[in-house]
């Protein structure tokens, strides 16, 4: 089946998809390759395409506020005065030209997660929640089948997540627009609805033990994605944002003495890495 074909099915017709689902019995590496990853290159792209647009943006507010200073100072200094000749145009215009020249560098010193590098790390950090939140919910709702009189099956379980996350991959395109983003978990959360209408079908549970079923693997399902993505994800990045302005700041002062990087100051960086994660978070 088409991979639009299963979306829509699934998005649409779950009731009837997840019967189709069930009698597939794909391997999960087939689901993984052929279904959850391509899906989850939705929201990966659209927080990459997201986050350069944003920075692009506040780059050229950069630009121009800086030139408008520039203007500035050069009108008030010769305005009304015959002084502002074409000469001293000519030389505005050398100054913005140099200030141009020097942004892009003084802008990341100042803005050092607003690089097309740091748009791609936290765009595969998104891809790696989605992927591997799919795996670890799987792996531990198949090891708690026995709980719920099931038959342990890595593949159903894998199936029952990743079709689950289908509303989560696809509301993923909002991460383009930063003000619908905050939308995306809401949207998402029919994921969960799907999760539990695929219960029966694929893991089989006994009659008495459905509700708890459902409820532990719902349980399993939020708790791993909102671990990975609120804890285990941002300490990592944490960690490599703090390195990132330990390297910026490592050098020699304006007198030319080495700069030491103390506990104190790392402190500082984690500080403000863990503020400017804020800017960041999916």
């Amino acid at each position: 089946m088409e991979i639009f074909d299963r979306v829509k099915a699934i998005l649409f017709n779950p009731k009837e998809e997840w019967t189709v689902i069930e009698a597939e019995n794909e391997p999960h590496a087939n689901v993984l390759t052929k279904y959850l990853l391509i899906l989850a290159l939705i929201p990966t792209l659209a927080f990459f395409a997201g986050e350069y647009l944003d920075n692009h943006s506040r780059y050229n507010e950069y630009i121009e506020d800086g030139t408008v200073k520039i203007e500035k100072s050069y009108n008030s200094r010769y305005s009304g005065n015959l002084e502002f000749s074409a000469e001293r145009r000519t030389e505005m215009t050398k100054a913005i030209a140099e200030f141009e020249e020097k942004a892009k560098e003084q802008y990341r010193n100042a803005n050092p997660f607003g690089t097309t590098k740091w748009n791609i790390i936290f765009a595969v950090c998104l891809f790696g929640i989605i992927v591997g939140s799919a795996y670890i919910s799987a792996a531990i709702i198949n090891a708690l089948s026995d709980q719920f009189g099931s038959e342990k099956d890595f593949n159903r379980a894998f199936s029952l997540v990743a079709y689950s996350c289908t509303p989560l991959c696809v509301a993923g395109v909002l991460y383009i627009f930063h003000s619908f983003s905050w939308l995306f978990p809401y949207l998402g959360a029919y994921g969960l609805y799907l999760l539990y209408l695929g219960i029966e079908p694929q893991l089989k549970p006994e009659t008495d033990k459905k509700a708890s079923c459902a409820i532990i693997s719902l349980i399993v399902v939020i708790a791993v994605l909102g671990f990975l993505a609120r804890v285990a994800v941002p300490e990592i990045q944490k960690k490599m944002m703090t390195e990132e302005y330990v390297s910026i700041a490592k050098g020699t002062d304006k007198t030319g003495i080495p700069i030491n990087i103390d506990a104190q100051m790392r402190k500082t960086f984690e500080k403000q890495a863990k503020y400017e994660l804020e800017n960041h978070k999916y």
